[in-house]
């Protein structure tokens, strides 16, 4: 299937810094594609770039679809204050030429109760969700969003979420970024893991979690001596030591380790993410050690 949306070596610069170094990657129809990073990973930057508002230094961004078919939101976008939420949708439709929203989907983000108020008397939920109600306004083949369900609540979020898993049917295609890779891997087609403005790998998240070769993991305090337990990878971050491998081994290796914290659990994303993106916090002792898969070993995009 041909792409929708296709990323090649995009490069740009936010305040004197590189911000994006050779990123590439496709959205392709009927895809949720997440592009996920921690603050400062050059996520805003990109969708600026997508959505416009940025000239990249670097590279090409190519969308195959009708003219006026991809809505990007800006964390910062909104209409002016005494403007209400229900016309500007009307507005909205009117100049794209569709029928507005769906009682579905105004069900869904329960639009309903703001419609007749002003953008000034949004709180920060209401402002996220009305924004979104006027990306799809125009019924876009492709959606960007710049982390749609930061600081909501966990019922806004939710109501964002099952707004994002129905655009596979009814709008085509979405990219979103996010920091909170556990949202990325319940929505995502395939993630985009960003660190520092590079793209570590990208592929179906249970892919990436499958290919790290370690079902369970377990969390030990970073002061804890660890060793090399038989049977287990263990990866050394600042904050935290990981280990990796079966549950009969992380078990016995849990025994002898005083400091374990909290239970034995499945690998996730996140771990993926560690993984791709560990660096050595000292010479000696390395941040690795046992056999743990890295993103050549991964046999995925990077």
């Amino acid at each position: 299937m041909s792409a929708l949306l296709r990323v090649e070596a995009l490069e740009a610069t936010r305040a004197g810094v590189k911000a994006l170094d050779g990123v590439s990657f496709t959205v392709r129809p009927g895809e949720v594609v997440c592009v996920v990073g921690p603050a400062g990973s050059g996520k805003t930057t990109l969708v600026e770039c997508l959505a416009g508002e940025r000239e990249p230094d670097a590279g090409q961004i190519e969308y195959t679809g009708r003219r006026d078919g991809l809505a990007a939101v800006l964390q910062d976008d909104c209409p002016p204050g005494r403007a209400k939420v229900g016309e500007v949708i009307a507005l909205f439709a009117g100049l794209y030429g569709t029928r507005g929203l769906s009682s579905h989907m105004i069900e869904l983000l329960a639009l309903g109760p703001l419609l007749t108020r002003r953008f000034a008397s949004l709180t920060d939920s209401e402002r996220r969700r009305a924004q979104l109600a006027l990306a799809l306004a125009g019924n876009p083949e492709l959606v960007v969003l710049d982390e749609p369900t930061a600081g909501l609540r966990d019922g806004g979020g939710r109501r964002v979420e099952r707004v994002i898993d129905e655009m596979r049917t009814g709008y085509g295609a979405a990219c979103l970024t996010m920091d909170d890779l556990a949202q990325a891997e319940r929505l995502a087609d395939r993630v985009v893991l960003l660190r520092r403005g590079t793209v570590l790998a990208q592929a179906e998240p249970q892919r990436l979690v499958r290919l790290l070769g370690a079902d369970w993991a377990l969390r030990v305090p970073p002061h804890v001596p660890v060793g090399e337990p038989p049977d287990v990878r263990v990866l050394r971050c600042a904050a935290s030591t990981y280990l990796y491998g079966g549950r009969e081994a992380l078990e016995r290796a849990g025994r002898d380790l005083p400091g374990a914290s909290g239970p034995i659990r499945r690998t996730s994303l996140r771990d993926a993410y560690l993984v791709l993106s560990a660096e050595p916090v000292s010479a000696d002792p390395p941040a690795l050690t046992g056999r743990l898969v890295g993103p050549r070993e991964l046999g995925v995009s990077s």
